[in-house]
This record gives C-alpha cells, sequence and structure tokens, in this order.
C-alpha cells in the first residue's frame, strides 16, 4: 500500500532537510567543522569529525523515514519531533541560514506526522 500524502510529504522534508545540511556541511568543511564546535564545545572537532558527524546526521534522517513508510511504526511519531525540539534547543542565533531553512523544514515534516491521515498509516499497522 502507497503512504498517504501526508506521509510522503514528511518523508519528502526530512529527506530534503537532510540532503540540504549534508551539501551545505561538504560544500563548507570549515563552516561544518566550526559549527559542531559550537555544538559541542567540549569536543575537539577536527575535519573528519565533521564529515563523519554530518554523514552521520544525515544517515539518523533516512532512519525514521524508513519506519514511517516501510515499517509504519507509530514511534517515529514522537522520536521525529524530539530531535526536532533538540535541535530548537540547541539553536544558536549565529547559526547559517540554511540551518534555520533546514529546521524549519524539519519541523513541517514533523507536523505532518500529526495529520489525520499519518494517524490512520500509523493505525493500520
Amino acid at each position: 500500500m502507497r503512504p498517504p500524502r501526508a506521509i510522503r510529504a514528511f518523508a519528502i522534508l526530512f529527506v530534503a532537510q537532510g540532503l540540504i545540511a549534508f551539501a551545505a556541511a561538504m560544500g563548507d568543511l570549515p563552516r561544518a567543522q566550526a559549527g559542531w564546535a559550537a555544538t559541542f564545545p567540549d569536543l575537539i572537532v577536527t575535519r573528519d569529525f565533521a564529515i563523519v558527524a554530518s554523514s552521520a546526521r544525515l544517515s539518523i534522517v533516512l532512519i525514521p523515514v524508513a519506519l514511517a513508510c516501510w515499517r509504519r511504526t507509530r514511534m517515529v511519531r514522537w522520536l521525529v519531533p524530539a530531535l526536532v525540539v533538540l535541535r530548537v534547543v540547541l539553536a544558536r542565533a549565529e547559526m547559517p541560514a540554511v540551518e534555520w531553512l533546514t529546521l524549519v523544514l524539519a519541523i513541517a515534516a514533523a507536523a505532518c506526522l500529526f495529520t489525520p491521515g499519518a494517524r490512520r498509516w500509523f493505525a493500520q499497522r
């Protein structure tokens, strides 16, 4: 069965924000390195750390999309908003515009999980 429009919108928005963030990080590694260092000031953030952390972030984005689209895992409805809230808490005023864009896309994606169509999708498990 094909996922409803709300789940497809969630998948598109969530993957898009992950790809945008990853492309921005790989396109400007010194800025990505500085961003990770600002987020985790107690860690020594090297260029390799920035690449690995940015890659891991993209992988983490794909997991809930797969769980929502193919497994109909209800936990996704709470995991994604929790991750988005964590991003909001960690947000800094001096973040690059692309980070704010991806945050808005992530919020919109999370909202898609609470539509009537998404509720029915997860209930049909």
